[in-house]
């Protein structure tokens, strides 16, 4: 069976960490085996429908496996560029934060004094939360809708979701919540908030991603949606990415530049995917 070329990225994307990891001066051995590993587990797993599955179980089977398999390799790849993470750059902190406080705190805070302002960060919360169930969600709507090419979905996804994350070993930072700032600590939070600060606290890699890859990620559905889908699916799934990206700055889980980079990238990711095809 042909691979696709969501396949091909895949392969590329781990590989190259495993080859960067071994290149890397300053990571102790712990790491680049931790890095090899993982590098070798998604390598694995993308060929296992394609290459093995077909001839074990059939193509119904294999095909489902390989349809919903990228998901899993998000997951994977995340994990394996935060290893690269081994400290913050001050500077390039200092300069994000310094750009928040003079174009997004205003806003924030004066949705923090309007009387709609615990309405406002609690949807801004559950806004962010909702990154977790878009990308199934997202390509469950691409198949109910007719979607046929899953491979182009996932190139698109895959491009962006891999690009936000390989910066990780280039730039890294801490995400704004964690670095005291003044002007967003009287913000309103609830349950939702302390929901997704818990989630972060058992699943994250505790750093930053520069672009954020949850706004490229669910930005990418909402595009090869558009491309694929119902205008009205890709609209509804555009609104809720620029919901996640707004919920992103407002819980101050990302710096704004975070943010509009990451849709950047899914937009980059996007014109690749199409010259790929």
């Amino acid at each position: 069976m042909q691979l696709r070329a969501a396949e091909w990225i895949s392969l590329v994307a781990f590989s190259w960490l495993v080859i960067l990891a071994w290149l890397r001066r300053g990571l102790d051995r712990v790491r680049r085996t931790r890095i090899t590993a993982i590098g070798t587990a998604g390598a694995a797993i993308t060929l296992l429908a394609p290459v093995l599955l077909t001839h074990w179980l059939g193509s119904p089977v294999a095909r489902a496996f390989r349809d919903w398999v990228p998901l899993l390799l998000i997951l994977l790849y995340y994990r394996q560029a935060g290893e690269f993470v081994t400290g913050a750059n001050i500077e390039v902190e200092a300069w994000l934060l310094r750009q928040d406080a003079r174009l997004v705190a205003p806003l924030l805070e004066r949705c923090a004094h309007s009387m709609l302002g615990a309405w406002i960060f609690t949807y801004l919360e559950i806004a962010y939360l909702t990154y977790y169930p878009l990308l199934p969600g997202a390509f469950a709507a691409f198949l109910l809708t007719g979607g046929r090419d899953a491979g182009r979905f996932w190139t698109i996804v895959l491009l962006a979701e891999y690009g936000a994350c390989s910066s990780l070993p280039f730039l890294q930072t801490r995400p704004p919540r964690v670095l005291g700032e003044k002007w967003s600590s009287a913000f309103p939070s609830g349950k939702v908030r302390a929901f997704n600060l818990w989630i972060l606290r058992q699943g994250s890699i505790h750093a930053n991603t520069c672009p954020s890859a949850h706004v490229a990620a669910t930005t990418a559905c909402a595009l090869a949606l558009l491309l694929n889908a119902p205008l009205w699916v890709g609209l509804g799934f555009a609104w809720i990415a620029f919901s996640i990206a707004m919920g992103a700055v407002g819980g101050r889980y990302h710096y704004a530049a975070d943010a509009v980079l990451g849709a950047l990238t899914a937009v980059i990711a996007l014109l690749a995917a199409l010259a790929l095809a």
